[in-house]
């Protein structure tokens, strides 16, 4: 699996965020069921029809040279070499390759939280001076790491605005600095609902 290089779309809430653009037949994009019979299937480790769920932090390594080369990166989850948990492991890898098959995307990355899933796409995406374009009614951690963690440690700034007033959205995206649009679906608490399909179309044309 590659690495993410850049977010299309995510669920914080549900830990899960997924990352690219589709990359798979169009056919396939609006049927998660062939998408999900097209993966390769991961048996249990004793041959079990579902997949073992792997409850090590670290796994063992045979050979010094296999070592050398899974640090530099040479062997990886993708080839099925593992070194600790906190990168990937092989239960969480097959969850994320089956949420990438379900949204319809290239790939996935499965975190531990929902606040952690949003760090790191906007650790991604932006780099100092970046600029975030945010919804007014945003989950309170994540309103807290717009407004106090990146400014100060980041120099990543954040507009909020009102997510349902499409003209506040595009006057508040600034051409070139501008990295990330930010909303949820259904805000938490507040219920405000976001039209996904106009916002992202807005973005896209920025």
């Amino acid at each position: 699996m590659k690495r993410a290089a850049a977010a299309d779309s995510f669920e914080g809430d549900d830990e899960i965020f997924v990352a690219k653009k589709s990359m798979l037949p169009t056919a396939w994009e609006n049927d998660p069921a062939a998408s999900l019979a097209s993966l390769r299937h991961v048996f249990g480790e004793h041959g079990g029809v579902n997949m073992s769920i792997e409850a090590s932090a670290t796994f063992t390594v045979m050979e010094p040279e296999t070592m050398r080369r899974m640090f530099t990166g040479e062997l990886g989850p993708d080839r099925d070499f593992f070194i600790y948990s906190r990168h990937f492991n092989p239960t969480v890898l097959n969850l994320s390759r089956q949420m990438a098959a379900l949204e319809g995307t290239e790939a996935a990355y499965c975190t531990a939280s929902g606040m952690a899933a949003i760090s790191s796409v906007m650790l991604q995406l932006c780099s100092s001076g970046g600029h975030v374009v945010a919804s007014g009614t945003v989950y309170g951690g994540t309103h807290a790491l717009l407004t106090h963690f990146l400014p100060r440690i980041c120099n990543i700034t954040t507009t909020f605005v009102d997510i349902t007033d499409h003209e506040a959205v595009k006057n508040a995206i600034v051409e070139r600095r501008t990295k990330v649009l930010f909303f949820e679906s259904i805000s938490n608490p507040a219920l405000t609902v976001a039209d996904i399909p106009e916002l992202s179309k807005l973005a896209h044309d920025k």
